[in-house]
């Protein structure tokens, strides 16, 4: 396949530049099929027209279901039509979409990710970490009992609507490049993960019936960085949310552990502050369950729509 990227619709400093480096190794200019990664292919018709001609168009939906939040006229259908395969992060979307438009064009398949920056395990010099921007309560009690332990927040201070005090007074790093981002997750004993998106009252611009909760102003969404947690070899702390989207993905304490709340939180983490050795077998796990969802491994099943090579549950589509 042909593999082409515009970042223009995206956040250059976040995960998706990163993993595509993995991904354009696979370029093949002579094919009549094309991979188009990034946000902006969906609302730009001008870049697309170079490709109107090849028997497979196919768009890497890293985002979904943030068009669901920021867009007013997502049900124009002629974003979608160009699209041979869209290949979307979240399974309810897939649903909607191929519902709504009577398509069968939306494939669900997980975040790929390959951490390539990562070489060396367990130089562990902090209990935890989360490492993302505050969008809302969970986040700020998750900084409230990070602070009780040797703890790291990575953000980047570029993607918060809240602007709440922690953001820039409790960060222990900013603004890392992925690779630093990385290493330096690879030396947390444990990392948090939080899998939906916390909405901004600004940014619920529409009434689907696509999620329940939305008027709660919270969407499942499975982050990318539980791929870098398991890949960094960081035990991962998963937030019980009403969708539990990581169940797609990793077995619950086999290759992860839930918290219902932040009480049980500082148990957890009490106990691998002292207890460390008990969880290796987890975090293991963890980063042989990985190995299914890297670029490598989602891009053959992209490229040759093989459903055998499905990993994955597919249970929300």
């Amino acid at each position: 396949m042909k593999i082409v990227s515009n970042w223009a619709g995206d956040a250059i400093w976040g995960v998706v530049p990163y993993m595509h480096k993995s991904l354009e190794v696979f370029n093949d200019d002579d094919s009549d099929e094309v991979l188009m990664n990034g946000a902006a292919w969906i609302y730009n018709h001008e870049i697309k027209k170079p490709f109107k001609d090849y028997k497979r168009k196919c768009l890497l939906a890293l985002w979904s279901p943030c068009e669901f939040t920021v867009r007013t006229d997502y049900y124009h259908f002629e974003h979608y039509d160009f699209f041979t395969d869209v290949y979307c992060v979240c399974p309810f979307t897939c649903k909607f979409m191929n519902e709504y438009y009577g398509y069968d064009k939306f494939k669900y398949i997980p975040y790929p990710f390959t951490n390539y920056s990562v070489t060396e395990f367990g130089n562990y010099d902090a209990d935890c970490s989360w490492m993302g921007s505050i969008h809302g309560r969970d986040h700020i009690s998750a900084i409230d009992t990070l602070m009780l332990f040797n703890y790291k927040f990575i953000t980047s201070q570029k993607n918060t609507w809240m602007k709440h005090p922690y953001e820039f007074n409790m960060c222990t790093h900013v603004d890392l490049s992925p690779e630093d981002k990385l290493i330096e997750l690879s030396r947390c004993k444990s990392s948090l993960s939080f899998n939906m998106i916390y909405m901004s009252p600004a940014s619920r611009k529409n009434n689907f019936q696509v999620f329940e909760k939305f008027e709660e102003g919270i969407m499942p969404q499975f982050k990318v960085r539980t791929h870098e947690i398991t890949s960094s070899k960081s035990l991962m702390l998963v937030k019980k949310d009403p969708w539990n989207l990581v169940e797609d993905f990793y077995e619950s304490e086999k290759e992860f552990i839930y918290f219902n709340d932040f009480d049980e939180l500082k148990e957890i983490l009490t106990d691998l502050s002292t207890n460390f050795d008990k969880y290796h077998g987890i975090i293991e796990n963890g980063y042989q369950r990985y190995q299914d969802y890297t670029v490598e491994k989602i891009y053959q099943y992209i490229k040759t729509n093989d459903n055998s090579l499905v990993t994955w549950s597919n249970k929300n589509v």
